[in-house]
């Protein structure tokens, strides 16, 4: 029985070894937050390391936004986006908020909101095609 467990632990780590994507592990400490804007809403920033072509005319990028405190003794706050740009017809969608994926999120429009505007427009001219 001690075999077979010390058989299967060697495979294990091999296939980890194997399997290990470096260049990931890498990219997860590199970024460069660009901020882009910032009006009384808050703050908005860009990490151009992120930004990914998925498909023809759609991009995925790593934004973080801080919100202003609506009053001024609290605290703003903080948070992740990864969002989905369609470059085409200028719709997102986030998949993922503060680490939490957002399954079935919908694609839709920025609404004239300019923060999100000027993520879409930096993003999709960062797009090499």
């Amino acid at each position: 029985m001690k075999l077979i467990f010390n058989f299967f632990s060697i495979c294990f780590v091999f296939l980890i070894l194997i399997l290990n994507n470096s260049k990931f592990a890498y990219s997860i400490g590199n970024v460069d937050w660009v901020l882009l804007k910032e009006n009384n809403d808050g703050k908005e920033w860009i990490d151009m390391g992120s930004i990914k072509k998925i498909n023809d005319g759609e991009i995925s990028v790593l934004t973080k936004f801080f919100k202003n405190p609506k009053e001024s003794i609290s605290k703003g706050s903080l948070s992740l986006y990864v969002m989905r740009i369609k470059c085409n017809d200028k719709t997102f969608k986030d998949t993922s908020i503060n680490g939490i994926p957002q399954y079935g999120s919908k694609w839709k429009t920025s609404n004239n909101d300019e923060l999100i505007d000027v993520v879409i427009e930096k993003g999709c001219s960062e797009v090499i095609d």
